[in-house]
């Protein structure tokens, strides 16, 4: 393998050493430096167009973009001075020259660059005087809308179409000052990934049906996650309102596993976390005060010759857990069971993974040899202890699964909602979704 070649440049005054076939954005970036821009992302092609990335090149007379400028060995960058910041605010005043005073309206304020680099590098006032260019606002799909008045034609959107998704729902339609994102005639924005377009609008051109008017940005607490939608296990941020209800969910990178995307449904599929909670811990038919529920089960958990049905939906912690405290028991069977396997969708830029379960290699890796597979549990056998640890949200049980629990003569069932498993249960305790147990 050849060894990468390195190249010495300055930035501001400074020595850096950088991958020869960076470009000088990358080298800023890498280093803490920011530099504005708009059309740049890290996953996507180059477009050079929105211009707001100049930066001084010594011996080169104009500015550049950075974006797509390569370094070179002894170049020198200047990303700070004032004939830069000069470029960077005629670049902002000519951005805004059509765009509307809609910042109370539009979803994107608290997060929109146009709003945080007006504010370093725009005027207090403008100069064009002439009637500004209205553009449309359309439905793109099911869960993307347009607002053209916004958008600065960044062309983040149509790469996203071209180059992730591959469908190519979305072009730049017209010339001029009048250019505007526009659909293909005849196609719909309704790709699996159409909702990336929203992420990666820089300002408030395209916005999400499913969050519109929603909640101000700046009243959201975020929390870190991993989506649950399949194993993939896309890197995520839950963003929740004041009262711990859950308004959206949008992709956190991490260039290892999903980059910058995610697919709708991960987004989308959250409302199961609060609707239809179970919120009562029951045994033979009588409510357990929360305080005692725990001691009074205990010892119905954990018991010899029990069957224990484990989702995939469970935290690899508890996988570890339970199979310590199964260690001292005897006759001890453990089967998975969760939602069933479809094929890969395959995208240029994404792959939607056909597993559902998003922690089977957890519970494969924890349980190791008590593992017995969920056919051989079929047959005549009764089974006196069955303990289901279940979490699937939204699952309507396998036949295999209802089979095991027809045949239990005391049944546990530890569950987050008012699943079909529930109602079969002796013993029913509430838990968290993603349950984690530790001692």
């Amino acid at each position: 393998m050849a060894e990468e070649k390195i190249v010495h440049i300055s930035i501001n005054g400074k020595e850096y050493a950088v991958p020869a076939d960076w470009t000088i954005i990358q080298a800023c970036q890498q280093h803490g430096i920011e530099v504005p821009h708009y059309c740049y992302h890290e996953d996507l092609s180059v477009a050079g167009n929105c211009r707001m990335c100049l930066v001084k090149v010594a011996k080169i007379p104009k500015p550049v973009i950075a974006c797509a400028t390569p370094v070179s060995e002894g170049m020198e960058v200047d990303t700070a001075s004032e004939e830069v910041q000069g470029e960077r605010r005629s670049v902002m005043e000519f951005l805004l020259i059509n765009h509307p005073l809609d910042c109370p309206e539009c979803d994107q304020a608290g997060e929109c660059r146009l709003q945080n680099y007006s504010y370093e590098y725009g005027r207090d006032h403008g100069r064009f005087e002439e009637n500004k260019v209205i553009r449309k606002k359309a439905t793109f799909g099911p869960h993307v809308k347009y607002w053209g008045s916004r958008c600065i034609v960044c062309t983040r959107c149509t790469r996203v179409t071209d180059e992730v998704s591959g469908t190519g729902e979305l072009t730049v339609a017209y010339r001029g000052d009048r250019s505007e994102i526009s659909v293909f005639p005849g196609r719909v924005l309704d790709n699996p990934l159409s909702m990336n377009t929203v992420d990666i609008c820089p300002v408030g051109a395209l916005v999400s049906s499913d969050f519109l008017y929603r909640q101000r940005v700046w009243e959201l607490k975020s929390a870190d996650s991993i989506c649950g939608g399949c194993s993939l296990g896309c890197n995520i941020r839950v963003d929740a309102n004041k009262q711990n209800e859950i308004k959206r969910i949008v992709p956190r990178r991490n260039n290892e596993v999903n980059k910058a995307w995610m697919c709708d449904h991960g987004r989308l599929d959250f409302p199961y976390a609060y609707e239809n909670r179970l919120n009562l811990c029951v045994e033979d038919g009588r409510q357990i005060p929360w305080k005692d529920a725990y001691p009074k089960i205990a010892d119905r958990l954990l018991r010899d010759n029990t069957v224990y049905l484990i989702s995939y939906w469970n935290s690899t912690e508890t996988y570890e857990w339970l199979k310590a405290e199964l260690g001292g028991l005897s006759g001890v069977r453990v089967a998975g069971y969760g939602k069933p396997v479809v094929d890969d969708m395959v995208f240029p830029g994404f792959t939607i993974f056909g597993d559902k379960n998003p922690n089977r290699e957890g519970f494969t890796q924890g349980f190791g040899d008590l593992i017995v597979p969920l056919e051989s549990l079929g047959g005549e056998e009764e089974f006196s202890n069955v303990v289901v640890i279940s979490n699937v949200p939204n699952y309507e049980p396998a036949v295999e699964v209802v089979d095991v629990l027809n045949r239990a003569e005391d049944l546990m069932v530890l569950d987050f909602w008012e699943s079909p498993i529930v109602q079969h249960a002796n013993v029913r305790m509430a838990v968290s979704t993603l349950t984690h147990f530790e001692k």
